[in-house]
């Protein structure tokens, strides 16, 4: 387990998916990211990578060729390693080898940064292509918060609030992919989405151009929350799992799931980024807690 502290904070992660483990605060005694309890969903803050969501069979084509790969792709199921380390900062690297490329034709080298600075938790990407030809990829977060935050609320005392009015209609799915159909969550453009179980029936949330593209949970009977920035994402998903469920994702994307139907060439794929030889894509998210 790597560990990052500052006089706020206590933030882990470990080699295992270069995921996100741990945010604990000092001050308040909360323990804001989720804990991989398998009764609900035994993952923290997956890094999803080289595919957002499901593909229609699991499988996609490259140059009419197929291949096969899982939800969210693979990088959250391989060990990365750890190139550097400061008092306040966290680098992981994964590079492409013979087993990935059997899944996903392309060399690259992925780098996952955290760095911490008061009460907040920066999750950086980068995507370098050490290819010799165009690559095509998606990438996207999966972090899930403890909900309710404190023992003397419910999941349904807590809401969204997005920074500004937003017309919050989410791109349908049916079952784990896009129907084409978009719904209104509410009738009329609102800054607030109050939590509740029946807005996951059909699982995610999927929300397309945010204005603010900041999200933060919050609770008339509790001071604490957690925000989510996410600047240059062009999509949030919102999930959590069945009725009961204690906690909620809030999820940056470049990338979504296929649309329902037949498997696609990778580079038609809804939502894909595409990099050219030796050059870099790098964004990134952040946590605050408070």
């Amino acid at each position: 387990m790597i560990k990052l502290e500052n006089e706020f904070l206590l933030v882990e992660m470990k080699e295992a998916g270069a995921e996100l483990t741990r945010i604990f605060h000092k001050d308040t005694g909360i323990e804001y990211l989720w804990n991989a309890d398998s009764k609900y969903w035994g993952r923290h803050s997956p890094v999803l990578f080289p595919t957002v969501g499901k593909l229609v069979d699991d499988t996609y084509f490259v140059d009419g060729a197929s291949y096969h790969l899982g939800q969210h792709g693979f990088a959250r199921d391989r060990n990365f390693k750890v190139v550097e380390q400061t008092d306040n900062t966290v680098r992981f690297e994964l590079d492409a080898d013979e087993e990935s490329l059997s899944i996903y034709p392309y060399k690259f080298k992925l780098s996952i940064i955290y760095t911490m600075d008061e009460n907040s938790v920066a999750v950086s990407y980068e995507v370098e292509n050490t290819d010799n030809k165009r690559i095509y990829f998606s990438i996207g977060a999966h972090p899930a918060f403890h909900l309710p935050l404190t023992e003397d609320t419910t999941f349904e005392d807590y809401y969204l609030d997005f920074g500004t009015e937003e017309n919050l209609e989410t791109l349908c799915l049916e079952g784990p992919y896009r129907n084409g159909e978009i719904k209104k969550i509410v009738d009329k453009p609102s800054r607030y989405l109050s939590l509740n179980y029946d807005l996951f029936k059909n699982d995610a949330l999927i929300f397309e151009a945010l204005k603010q593209k900041e999200i933060t949970i919050k609770s008339d009977k509790t001071s604490h929350f957690v925000k989510v920035t996410f600047k240059e994402f062009p999509f949030v998903g919102i999930w959590t799992a069945k009725p009961g469920t204690p906690f909620v994702c809030i999820e940056p994307w470049y990338g979504i799931a296929d649309g329902a139907g037949k498997s696609v060439e990778l580079r038609d794929k809804a939502g894909i980024e595409h990099l050219e030889p030796e050059a870099v894509f790098a964004s990134e998210y952040k946590i605050t807690v408070g």
